[in-house]
């Protein structure tokens, strides 16, 4: 079995996938959900018009990305990269890490 380590390593666009349209959203606010700017969202999509609940957006990113190691926990890796555990459940959806996870560890610009 080989050793490999897992690090920090940077990613292409979109490394946290897509987004399932709920009822009741709009461009505005899932654009203000990810803070992802509506022009960057609309091309990424090809949007003409804003899609039914159940379709999927691709999130564009400009987030960095961690890659869970052995040994983490939530707090050493929001302590690691200066966040609060709150913005981590925001940023993931999660208050939870496990080895090999890719979490976002800095908001989208």
């Amino acid at each position: 079995m080989m050793n490999e380590s897992i690090e920090l390593k940077e990613c292409g666009a979109n490394p946290l996938g897509l987004y399932v349209v709920k009822a009741g959203d709009t461009a505005q606010s899932v654009c203000a959900a990810f803070g992802v700017p509506p022009a960057l969202l609309i091309a990424e999509n090809k949007l003409k018009e804003f899609p039914p609940a159940g379709s999927m957006l691709v999130l564009p990113s400009a987030a960095k990305i961690y890659v869970v190691q052995a040994g983490d926990t939530l707090s050493s890796v929001c302590r690691k990269f200066g966040i609060s555990e709150g913005e981590f459940l925001r940023l993931n959806g999660c208050s939870y890490v496990y080895p090999t996870q890719r979490v976002c560890v800095e908001p989208r610009r």
